[in-house]
This record gives structure tokens, sequence and C-alpha cells, in this order.
């Protein structure tokens, strides 16, 4: 998948190249040797055209005058045409610029919004309860999403939060993370694991979205530290039923009749946003507590 993936963009910088070739000597043509060919041509008409005696100095004169007027103004406006063609990049060039210089503006209130912390923040370790205590809720943009938030999560229990778009129940998981502007919040002091919205599907087989980020070899040890009685020529057996174990509980084992393990389809195409978050859930349940979840 990474080699076809390469592949296209290949493909896609040689046809870059070429367009980019044919346009230079396009834009050389035009800029450089249009003008000097014109210049020649017209000159050459007007001293033809021309009803004075050539031989005559003064005549002459006049005649490398009107050259000198003649090849600057067609040089001058091919180069204006030539501006004209690098316009575009030149305005391009300027938009970024402009728009790096607003987000870091942005950037710098926002630092400066964040260092006026209450003095009440804090943050607890603990090893048996998740706790918010009049939280507030801030999104990266300084926007107010829940004020003076407060629930538990104790061992055993499932707690569901519900509300409409934009109501800040996924910034829920940043104030984990920490900073808080103001409240206290106890969670476990390691252990922790969350599965997102949108989990992240790795490139590999079906049995590489369950032991991410962990080889086949890694993940065997894994299980011949958890069956004491096993050896290294039953790993992969252990192993392979603990997976298929992990799969029956988050209601995956059908993947295994229509992927197979050894399969490498892109697994974002392949499963539905639901089915990848049950991925998650059997990643979590691998990686975690390494122990086979109830059903």
């Amino acid at each position: 998948m990474v080699e076809a993936k390469f592949m296209k963009l290949l493909d896609h910088s040689k046809i870059l190249l070429r367009k980019q070739w044919l346009y230079g000597i396009v834009d050389d043509f035009v800029t450089k040797q249009l003008p000097h060919n014109m210049t020649w041509g017209l000159s050459l008409l007007y001293a033809l055209e021309h009803k004075g005696d050539r031989a005559l100095t003064s005549t002459q004169g006049e005649l490398a005058h009107a050259l000198a007027v003649l090849v600057s103004t067609v040089s001058q406006s091919f180069i204006a045409f030539s501006d004209i063609l690098e316009l575009h990049k030149k305005l391009l060039e300027l938009s970024g610029g402009i728009n790096r210089i607003f987000e870091l503006e942005d950037f710098l209130h926002a630092a400066q919004r964040n260092t006026v912390v209450s003095s009440n923040t804090i943050s607890a370790a603990s090893e048996e309860i998740i706790s918010f205590n009049e939280v507030d809720i801030i999104a990266p943009s300084q926007k107010l999403l829940a004020r003076k938030f407060s629930c538990n999560v104790v061992p055993g229990k499932s707690l569901l939060l519900t509300g409409p778009n934009g109501s800040g129940k996924s910034y829920i998981f940043r104030v984990l993370r920490g900073p808080m502007v103001s409240g206290r919040v106890t969670k476990p002091s390691e252990g922790m694991f969350h599965v997102p919205q949108h989990p992240y599907t790795s490139l590999g087989t079906l049995e590489d979205q369950v032991i991410c980020p962990l080889s086949r070899e890694e993940a065997e040890m894994k299980v011949l530290s958890l069956h004491k009685s096993g050896n290294k020529s039953s790993a992969s057996v252990l192993l392979d039923d603990h997976l298929e174990k992990i799969l029956e509980n988050v209601r995956l084992v059908y993947l295994l009749e229509r992927e197979r393990w050894d399969s490498t389809p892109n697994w974002e195409d392949a499963l539905s946003l639901g089915q990848q978050q049950r991925l998650g859930m059997a990643r979590l349940f691998f990686s975690g507590s390494f122990v086979f979840p109830s059903s």
C-alpha cells in the first residue's frame, strides 16, 4: 500500500515537472527570444519603408534613435506581460504570508489569555476514580462551553454524556490532559485509555489493527507472559485465540470470515465508523488490561 501511494506521488511529480518544463520554455521564449525577434523584424520594416536617404548621417541618426526607442518599448512591453504571468504566484505568496501573520497573532492572544490561571486549579492523581469538580470547559478558541462542570466516573459503572454538537463533550478529554482554567480534576495516575470518535487505523493486516503498535513477535511475548504454562512453540496459537476472543467481545468476529487475519485493505474505507470504533475497543482491551473482557 505504501509503494502504491508512492508510485502515485511519483507519477504526479513527473507530470508536474513536465508541465513546469513546458511552462519554462514558453516563458523563456516570450520574455527573452520573442522581444528580440519582434524588434529585429520591426526595425527592418521601418528601415525599408523609410523615405529618406539612408546614406545621410542625419537619416542614420534618426534610424538609430527610432531603433533604440523601439527596442525599449518592445522589451518593456514583454517584461510587463511576463510580470502579469508571474502575478498569481506573488499573490499566493502574499496571501500565505498574511494568513501566517494572523495565525501567529491569534496564537499569541490565546497564549496571553491562558497565562491567567485561577489559583484554585488542581489536578490530582488517583487510582480509583475520575472526578470533575466545578471545572470550566473551554475550547482552544477560548470559547466557554460549560461552566462549573462536575461529575464522577467510578469503577464498575458507566457515564453517558449527551448534548448538541459543539456543546463541549469532546473537550472534556482535553481537560484530562490539562491545563485547566479553574476547578479540580482527579484522575488515575496511569493505565487510562480512551477510544476516539475516529480511531486510528494503521496500514497492515487485521491482526495489526488489534495489536498496534506492537509487532507480532512482541504480541506473542505478551501472550506468553499471560499464560505461564505456554511455550514459544504455542505462542502463535495462543495469540490467535486471544485476539479472536477479543473480537468476539466487541462483536467483530465476523471480520475473520470476511477479511481474514492476513488481509490488508484500506481499513478506513473497508470499515464503517462504528466498526472502527469497536476495533479501537479491541485494541484497548489488548493493550490495556490485557485480560479477556467480559461479554
